[in-house]
């Protein structure tokens, strides 16, 4: 295949840490350039990860999870919802647990830009998600958010050092502020290309009838 056929899709993801439906869409959009490869070979991609505060209240202080969002939905709603996303999560290889701890996501958040700094920042998102959404691991713990860099190679005292400081806060904000202005009032929000946008936790078919219309262009 020449080299005038090839293109790269450039895919934006406005995300939290403690989404459930973020990682759920991770996942989902994982196997869908997973089967894009046999289907549309031209096609290589770019993955950019960008942040959102889910819950703005929430503190450094960790909190239980299970009984922030009882209070924010209801018992009824709760149960209801944990059990929707359990089942969605068993069927992609995800083990939520609703037993462990919530808190502030701007740590992570400027994690995952150091991270990307240094072309890891798809390997630390996930083993963030994977923290919080399966151990209840807390999102704003520094030995926690260390060891995460660690396990993707990054140096982990840098990332203590940075993490102590105040280093990335305002990009973070900044980002923030920007995915606000666009409208975006829910995570995970995907912009393809720069040209149109894919809002929620699609399945692989929705994301493949997009690639393939990239494919043709």
């Amino acid at each position: 295949m020449s080299n005038e056929n090839k293109k790269t899709v450039h895919i934006d993801i406005v995300s939290d840490v403690i989404c459930p439906w973020c990682y759920v869409g991770k996942r989902r959009l994982e196997e869908a350039i997973k089967q894009s490869k046999e289907l549309y070979p031209n096609l290589s991609f770019e993955i950019k990860w960008f942040p959102y505060l889910l819950d703005p209240s929430l503190t450094k202080e960790p909190q239980s999870k299970k009984e922030i969002l009882m209070k924010k939905f209801g018992e009824s709603t709760f149960n209801s919802n944990a059990a929707i996303l359990i089942e969605s999560g068993r069927e992609i290889g995800i083990s939520f647990d609703h037993d462990g701890v919530v808190a502030q996501t701007y740590d992570a958040h400027r994690l995952i830009n150091c991270a990307k700094s240094q072309g890891k920042h798809e390997e630390i998102v996930e083993v963030l998600f994977h923290n919080y959404h399966e151990e209840g691991k807390s999102p704003a713990d520094y030995d926690v958010l260390s060891e995460a860099a660690a396990s993707v190679g990054l140096d982990k005292e840098k990332v203590l050092q940075i993490l102590k400081s105040e280093e990335g806060m305002q990009q973070v904000k900044d980002e923030i502020s920007q995915a606000l202005k666009k409208g975006i009032a829910g995570v995970p929000h995907f912009t393809i290309n720069n040209k149109f946008d894919v809002s929620g936790s699609q399945g692989p078919k929705i994301w493949l009838e997009i690639f393939e219309n990239i494919s043709k262009e």
